[in-house]
C-alpha cells in the first residue's frame, strides 16, 4: 500500500476529503496555510517519519479558499498570530508580482501556486541534506466547488522576479 504525507492547513478540514478521494495509508503535518518553517529538528522529526513508515510521496494541498491565504491579501486579522508575520509578506510579495507579470481570473490559483512551489523547493533541499530515501514532492490545491483536487502550476510558471533588458 501507497503511503502519503499530507502538509495541510488546520482551517481547510481537507483530512477526511483527502482520506476519501486518496484510499491509502496517509499522514498528516498541519500549519496555518501551510506556513510550517522547516527548522533542523522539524525536518529531522519529517526525515524519521518518512523512513520508519516508508513514505514515498508527500503533497502539499491547500483548498482555494483557505482562510489564512484569503486574510493575508485582504484583511490581515491574523497576522499578529506567531510565525504568520513572514508568511503574509510572502503572500503579498507574490501577489504584487503577479499583478505585474498576469492577466488572469486565477489569481489564487497563481499565488497558492508559487507559495507551495517555494515550500516544496524548501522542503526538498533540507532533506536532501539528510536522506538518501528518494520521496517525490508536489502540490494540489482543492476546490470546493468542483470537488477536485487540482496540481499547481509549474515552478517555470511561478517566477518570483521579472527583469527587462
Amino acid at each position: 500500500m501507497q503511503k502519503r504525507l499530507y502538509f495541510i492547513c488546520p482551517t481547510d478540514h481537507l483530512e477526511s476529503v483527502i482520506n476519501k478521494a486518496f484510499k491509502q495509508e496517509n499522514y498528516y503535518c498541519t500549519s496555518l496555510g501551510n506556513s510550517i518553517r522547516f527548522t533542523s529538528e522539524m525536518v529531522g522529526q519529517i526525515n524519521a517519519l518518512i523512513t520508519t513508515k516508508e513514505i514515498k510521496e508527500i503533497t502539499f494541498v491547500l483548498s482555494s479558499n483557505n482562510h489564512i491565504i484569503t486574510d493575508a491579501l485582504k484583511n490581515h486579522d491574523f497576522m499578529n498570530i506567531r510565525g504568520l508575520a513572514n508568511f503574509y509578506n510572502e503572500i503579498h510579495k507574490q501577489k504584487l508580482h503577479s499583478e505585474v507579470l498576469w492577466q488572469t481570473n486565477h489569481r489564487q490559483f497563481l499565488i497558492l501556486s508559487y507559495y507551495l512551489n517555494m515550500k516544496i523547493k524548501e522542503l526538498h533541499f533540507e532533506l536532501s541534506n539528510l536522506s538518501c530515501i528518494p520521496v517525490k514532492i508536489n502540490g494540489k490545491i482543492y476546490s470546493r466547488e468542483e470537488n477536485v483536487f487540482k496540481n499547481i502550476y509549474s515552478d517555470l510558471i511561478c517566477i518570483e522576479k521579472h527583469y527587462v533588458n
